[in-house]
């Protein structure tokens, strides 16, 4: 058996200690099974509990998710984010907001208004750019659906 450096025990501490104060600062939140959090995403903790997250979900690198907004002084609202749902990259869902089951939220995209359900969105604002996608279990698009119906 390979015998370990203090320097392989210290990194390993310093994870541990690390991890546990990642997931302590999610306590509180309604997260559901399966889910995948990066530590670099942005979690409301001033008021935990708004933010409500489905099954099978995935909150990408450097994400936001808030659960109210502090500079307008309005209540607590809370924020569900579906099952099987992705949130890109640097996106930013906004307080109050229903996200629906198995959407794809691009990088970069700031979700001011409720998205429905087997969605692709993206932009600033996020718009929705395809309607009727289906996700595998790796979080893969493996139906790409049709463009979205324009209004006139």
């Amino acid at each position: 058996m390979e015998k370990r450096t203090l320097r392989q025990h210290l990194s390993r501490l310093v994870r541990c200690f690390y991890t546990y104060f990642y997931l302590k600062s999610l306590k509180g939140m309604d997260i559901g099974k399966n889910c995948s959090v990066a530590k670099s995403a942005t979690m409301e903790r001033a008021y935990p509990k708004s933010i409500h997250i489905g099954d099978n979900s995935r909150i990408s690198i450097e994400a936001m998710v808030l659960g109210h907004d502090f500079f307008r002084g309005k209540e607590q609202s809370d924020t569900f984010i579906g099952h099987n749902t992705v949130i890109g990259g640097r996106s930013i869902v906004l307080p109050g907001l229903k996200i629906g089951n198995h959407v794809f939220v691009g990088a970069g995209a700031v979700v001011t208004k409720d998205i429905p359900d087997h969605c692709l969105v993206a932009g600033n604002p996020a718009k929705i750019v395809r309607v009727g996608i289906e996700l595998n279990d790796h979080y893969q698009i493996i139906n790409h659906g049709t463009r979205p119906e324009k209004n006139n």
